[in-house]
């Protein structure tokens, strides 16, 4: 990434050099070629490098270009959720402990599969990978979690619900 940078940071200070520069000669940077050029290169290897050391690549992209077309799932928040449930092909997946989903669940909810269970992988390997799931825990860390494993294991349409039940503003059902 810092090669990148010291390219980009290059070709942007000759920009600014040959396009803006300085017209008195007094400005020690832009006045120069060289020195336009040094100074563009260094900053943009600084930024990029920071950029890069901070996140992953994935990350990387997503901040540099504003998306992350290899996403393995949407944040979607609960207007969201209660839009895509009237579509009768999501299938909607609480992936809590037994004792939260005792406490209450979102009204509409397909299967009960917890997380924390040492058979969940084997559970969600039983399920078709081409259905489109919506998963949600108590926070959305969880179902986040179960959604990287499930994309992992082939899944393509995962809906992570943000803020789990704790965002829900819809029906709660208790049995």
């Amino acid at each position: 990434m810092t090669y990148i940078g010291i390219i980009i940071g290059g070709v942007a200070g000759f920009l600014y050099w040959k396009f803006v520069g300085c017209t008195s000669g007094t400005c020690p940077i832009t006045s120069n070629k060289f020195i336009s050029i040094a100074y563009g290169a260094l900053l943009g290897s600084l930024l990029l490098s920071t950029i890069a050391g901070s996140t992953t690549k994935q990350g990387f992209f997503k901040k540099l270009f504003g998306g992350d077309s290899t996403a393995a799932f949407s944040n979607i928040n609960a207007d969201e959720m209660k839009t895509m449930t009237n579509d009768s092909t999501y299938i909607v997946i609480d992936v809590r402990t037994p004792a939260e989903w005792k406490s209450g669940y979102i009204s509409g909810t397909d299967l009960f599969i917890d997380f924390n269970s040492s058979d969940f992988s084997d559970k969600i390997k039983e399920l078709d990978v081409t259905k489109n799931y919506i998963i949600y825990c108590r926070s959305g860390n969880r179902s986040a979690k179960a959604c990287e494993l499930m994309s992992k294991n082939g899944f393509t349409n995962l809906n992570n619900l943000s803020g789990g039940i704790n965002k829900w503003n819809g029906e709660i059902k208790k049995d």
